[in-house]
């Protein structure tokens, strides 16, 4: 399955889905950003089922997440695809009784890359 592409990125809070940032995915690897936050981890693929291992870095205004307010986050999610959205579970590892609710959408493919 080849998730390569620009993919939307959002939590699901009391008010419903919550847009949190932009992933750039490509073989195996993710960065993303957001106004406050930026992400760097991998991810494996097999079937419909995706899990992903990345580092949540907050500056500036910081956001509560698994009830704390830290400047780095170990997250794991486990996440199912369906065409061109994935719904799953985000945790902190090792602690799976705390979960926060994602969802992907795929917005665009990568861009083409060019020499300079």
């Amino acid at each position: 399955m080849n998730l390569n592409g620009i993919w939307s990125s959002e939590l699901g809070g009391p008010y419903g889905w919550e847009p949190v940032g932009t992933m750039f995915l490509k073989q195996g690897h993710m960065t993303g950003s957001g106004r406050n936050h930026y992400t760097i981890g991998t991810y494996r693929a097999k079937g419909d089922s995706v899990v992903f291992h990345f580092e949540y870095n907050q500056f500036g205004k910081k956001r509560a997440l698994f009830g704390r307010k830290s400047e780095q986050v170990s997250v794991v999610v486990k996440a199912k695809r369906d065409g061109d959205t994935m719904i799953g579970e985000a945790t902190l590892p090792g602690h799976t009784e705390y979960g926060i609710c994602v969802r992907f959408k795929r917005r665009a493919d990568l861009p083409e890359e060019k020499a300079h």
